[in-house]
């Protein structure tokens, strides 16, 4: 920071920093002009360089431009469904049994555990994943506040050591595992989390109660449950998108509840344990169409 502030920008700060090659440029032309002119047409281009060179390194210090990316409607598909996958870890595993902090790692085979560990790096990603999850749609602004006041309740609880958090907790019992010790690595990226996560809750005062995001978020959790149905049984789920898709912002509460009771109807003819994965995602659909109608509910 303090060498952004006295960095002398422009030519004439390349000048006054770069003066020394300019000079000796000078001085050594005429002084070959003055002995052996004939050297001149070898160390005429060093010469050259020398005395353009804060021209040249001004040049070469401007920012670089690029233009915007524009991704192809498949691209954009398929980043959103990874985030919606990822999403899942966090809304699954960032619970109650964990005191809504977030576990290390979920191994799934073999054989499924779950690491009852954190760490303020851990931490930290959780609670800017939530702000990211209600940026996609994946859970409103309610959602997320409550989300973060737990995950921020329980960090008020942990042990710390003249302010800084241990590097790694149990997150069932909330001790720091030994051998206790604190990490600048984690406790810095646990900051620069919380500063995003700060600049992002400013920014929900302004927010509608139910942005046009919800939608989006909904339409990805339904291709994510059709992605792991089978082609034959498809057809309700493609209602509910096309149900979905011209709702309009005045219907939304109408909507939501219709999307909601179809989900519930198609969740109990979901066969079990064989359609788990087609079951937690029709679960995740409705859990967050109760999340927006109670959205609504709160505003009203």
């Amino acid at each position: 920071s303090d060498a952004q502030r006295a960095a002398q920008v422009g030519l004439v700060g390349s000048l006054l920093g770069l003066w020394v090659g300019p000079t000796l440029a000078i001085a050594a032309t005429v002084t070959l002009g003055m002995t052996t002119p004939a050297t001149l047409i070898w160390a005429g281009p060093i010469l050259l360089t020398w005395l353009v060179m804060p021209a040249l390194s001004r040049w070469l210090s401007r920012p670089l431009s690029s233009p915007r990316a524009r991704l192809e409607p498949d691209d954009v598909a398929f980043l959103r469904a990874v985030a919606r996958r990822t999403w899942r870890f966090f809304e699954t595993f960032v619970g109650a049994e964990d005191h809504y902090l977030p576990p290390d790692n979920f191994q799934e085979d073999p054989p499924v555990v779950i690491a009852h560990r954190t760490s303020p790096t851990n931490i930290g990603l959780s609670l800017t994943a939530n702000l990211a999850a209600y940026d996609l749609g994946y859970i409103t602004a309610g959602g997320l506040l409550r989300r973060t006041s737990l995950t921020l309740e329980s960090l008020g609880r942990l042990h710390r050591h003249r302010g800084h958090f241990y590097n790694w907790y149990d997150t069932r019992t909330l001790e720091p595992l030994p051998p206790t010790y604190i990490s600048t690595v984690d406790s810095g990226n646990l900051s620069g989390h919380l500063l995003t996560l700060a600049s992002g809750l400013e920014e929900l005062v302004a927010a509608p109660t139910l942005g046009p995001q919800i939608r989006a978020g909904l339409v990805d959790t339904l291709a994510a449950w059709r992605a792991c149905t089978p082609p034959a049984a498809r057809a309700p789920i493609d209602q509910l998108v096309s149900e979905l898709g011209v709702a309009g912002p005045d219907a939304w509460q109408a909507v939501l509840a219709r999307l909601a009771a179809a989900a519930t109807l198609l969740i109990a003819s979901t066969r079990e344990p064989a359609d788990a994965d087609a079951l937690a995602w029709a679960r995740a659909f409705e859990a967050a169409c109760m999340d927006a109608l109670g959205e609504l509910a709160a505003a009203a």
